[in-house]
């Protein structure tokens, strides 16, 4: 067998070994460290130091970010750019030419003012960028990788022909790793996933989203999350609370992405902290004494927080409390056992995005 040969069927192993450890990261890792997983696994072949992973769109000045997820890169590079994204031609290219990795060399990355402070304040020298256009042909996913300092090396053409490779699977990795995570968690009916970016834009829910948010407002226009909700939901970063819009949301924030699960508020919200922790307990199947020890409580304190509970949930018997909490806990745990066939109606608004 030729050097040539073997050094082919080498490459081939490794970046089959490659690919597979992706897709194994979309269905097991969760949003919030996917793309972290990600970025470690496409060092091993293509080295990097930072990175950049997110959504744009164009406007007739420049671009708007709607999605952003920054690998080794401060905060401060993202407020830094949006400082001078009028200057940054690099986007431009990204935007008319999706599905081409583009190489930046130390001289485009200094072409304009703006590109010139940017990246001299983050010392990057070398980029690769490869842009995706979502279904709806207005905005677009972005992956940037960097090298920086004094001795960072160009990248070269092989490096080019691999991202050019993996940015498919990426795209497709991302999207099942979004889906894999809300079909985890479907435990309810009524319990409503989504994840949206930035400026409320639905990137990708369950039917069950979408049948609640049209039940709510009838005027939805099933695409933007409404105002009256995304209003709710600019405050803290992850949270849980009942909202005054008649909903309990519960919002967490994941790969530069937020993802929400609402639904329609019940008398489980009337129970405070502990009375819920207690109730929990109890419709698992703890006795008395046990919750006691869990909580630190008196065995009479326990059986006053119930008798509490009950009145508050308007009920009578423990069965009816296991199937009131079991309906309407945001905190029970999942696993992959537990995952639902899909239903048809998901709204998916990155389905086809390599093909439109």
């Amino acid at each position: 067998m030729t050097e040539g040969v073997v050094c082919f069927m080498s490459d081939f192993m490794l970046h089959n070994d490659l690919l597979a450890d992706l897709y194994q990261s979309a269905i097991s890792v969760p949003p919030e460290s996917f793309q972290d997983s990600v970025f470690k696994q496409i060092d091993r072949v293509i080295g990097f130091d930072r990175a950049w992973w997110g959504i744009m769109s164009h406007n007739q000045v420049s671009f708007d970010l709607h999605s952003s997820y920054r690998h080794e890169l401060p905060l401060e590079f993202e407020e830094h750019w949006q400082e001078v994204k009028n200057d940054d031609v690099l986007a431009e290219d990204a935007h008319s030419q999706p599905r081409t990795t583009i190489r930046f060399d130390e001289k485009a990355l200094h072409s304009t003012p703006g590109l010139a402070s940017l990246n001299t304040e983050h010392d990057l020298r070398h980029a690769l960028c490869t842009s995706v256009f979502l279904p709806d042909r207005q905005s677009f996913l972005f992956i940037s990788l960097f090298r920086s300092g004094s001795d960072a090396r160009p990248f070269n053409s092989d490096d080019v022909y691999l991202k050019q490779l993996l940015t498919p699977h990426l795209y497709s990795c991302w999207r099942t790793n979004l889906y894999a995570d809300i079909e985890r968690s479907r435990h309810a009916k009524d319990v409503a996933s989504a994840f949206i970016d930035r400026n409320g834009r639905i990137i990708y829910a369950d039917a069950v989203f979408g049948d609640l948010i049209a039940e709510r407002w009838p005027t939805w226009n099933g695409r933007d999350v409404p105002i009256q909700l995304l209003e709710t939901i600019r405050t803290p970063k992850n949270s849980s609370r009942k909202q005054s819009i008649g909903l309990y949301v519960s919002q967490q924030y994941a790969g530069g992405l937020l993802r929400l699960d609402i639904r329609k508020s019940s008398l489980i919200d009337k129970l405070a902290n502990r009375e819920r922790e207690i109730a929990r307990y109890f419709a698992l199947g703890h006795s008395y004494k046990e919750i006691a020890l869990l909580t630190k409580l008196s065995p009479a304190t326990v059986r006053h927080y119930l008798r509490v509970i009950y009145e508050k949930l308007e009920i009578n018997d423990k069965a009816e409390l296991v199937r009131m909490m079991g309906r309407h806990d945001f905190d029970t745990d999942f696993t992959l056992s537990s995952i639902r066939p899909r239903p048809n109606r998901d709204i998916d608004f990155l389905s086809n995005g390599f093909q439109s």
